[in-house]
């Protein structure tokens, strides 16, 4: 059953049986939690409890209890859950979580009644969420980043130093000529890896955290069009798409909890940050930003940003459509639009001599080839 939801994150705890405990695995999904081999718990039946015995959150569904003692699960739950545990938290009066809002005395009443008007009002909630999210300090994003990545199965890292140089050369290059963003990019360590895929795809999680897929390596024709989709990645990255879209997504519980200052419900849920950013799973005024604010660093570094347009017409004469891991193209109506708009943004910007990245393609093509 477990294929029957996407695993946002994966955990170690204890399924109950015959009154003993018995360590196992759990994946924690939108619809539910699934043990590894065992029984599922979806979590619109789901009851939140805590054993009085040490402290351990229970997680209890019709034909099984599940549980653990690590103080991350319960971000963990709230991450994956979204809104469909949000009373069963609040029920449990005295929750050990790490949100400043529990010394005011009234707390639970006070969060109650903002939260029925916010349900009332979810624009009002977004923008909420997104202002709190613009004030964070930018080692949140660092921090879930890494927790992220590390929680990541892409497949075997790419180790040839002379294919993982020209990456970062073409990220250090992009990165001096992004303009205006939310996070100022001399602020991010950007983090590059190089990973064995077919995939003609690339993504970033937050902090700076970038996978490149040698799928898209192989399908360029030029090193601009990867630096193309590269930049429109870290554009998602410099203006916290990823961030401010899994803030919205954790929940009511832990969206009040953020609002008042607590940052403890978004570290717990790596897994749904990756789910979301791997897919490139973005709104289309997320994708517009990103195209214009990448556009824009390619031209300003002396590279062609037309190239990103001329690529997906490549991919398109090459495969038909352009490939399912190019998801966020699908914010845009063609091809030909999507060239069109590229072109557009950069229509009226100066255009600096153009400055070649110095790198041999043909050689670093070969050396994916001959991985």
């Amino acid at each position: 059953m477990q294929d029957e939801f996407q695993t946002f994150s994966t955990t170690q705890g204890f399924i109950v049986e015959a009154g003993q405990r018995r360590d196992v695995t759990i994946h924690l999904g939108a619809d539910g939690l699934q043990v590894e081999g065992g029984p599922q718990i979806r979590w619109r039946t789901a009851k939140v409890q805590r054993d009085g015995a040490d402290e351990a959150l229970l997680i209890v569904g019709k034909t099984a209890t599940v549980g653990s003692t690590n103080p991350g699960f319960l971000r963990e739950v709230e991450g994956a859950a979204g809104n469909e545990l949000d009373q069963e938290l609040a029920r449990l009066d005295g929750l050990p979580t790490s949100w400043r809002g529990s010394q005011f005395i009234g707390c639970f009443a006070f969060f109650g009644l903002i939260g029925w008007g916010l349900m009332s009002m979810p624009g009002c909630y977004r923008g909420a969420v997104d202002q709190t999210v613009a004030s964070l300090p930018y080692s949140v994003d660092e921090s879930l980043g890494e927790q992220a990545e590390a929680s990541m199965e892409v497949g075997d890292i790419v180790e040839d130093e002379v294919v993982v140089d020209a990456m970062e050369d073409m990220v250090e290059r992009l990165s001096q000529h992004f303009k205006g963003t939310d996070v100022p990019a001399s602020e991010v360590e950007w983090h590059v890896r190089v990973v064995e895929s077919d995939q003609v795809n690339a993504f970033a999680l937050p902090g700076g955290y970038i996978t490149i897929f040698t799928g898209l390596i192989q399908n360029a024709e030029t090193p601009d069009m990867v630096a193309g989709v590269v930049g429109h990645e870290m554009a998602h990255v410099l203006q916290r798409h990823g961030l401010k879209r899994v803030a919205n997504e954790i929940g009511l519980f832990a969206g009040l909890r953020l609002i008042v200052g607590d940052t403890g419900g978004l570290i717990g849920i790596a897994g749904a940050v990756l789910k979301q950013a791997s897919a490139n799973d973005y709104s289309q005024t997320n994708e517009s930003e990103a195209d214009t604010f990448g556009a824009q660093a390619i031209l300003r570094a002396g590279l062609e940003p037309e190239a990103l347009a001329e690529f997906f017409l490549l991919l398109q004469r090459e495969y038909g459509d352009v490939p399912k891991a190019l998801a966020w193209m699908s914010s845009h109506p063609d091809h030909n639009s999507r060239a069109e708009a590229i072109r557009a943004i950069v229509a009226d910007m100066d255009r600096p001599e153009p400055e070649p990245l110095d790198i041999d393609w043909v050689d670093i093509q070969e050396r994916i080839e001959n991985l």
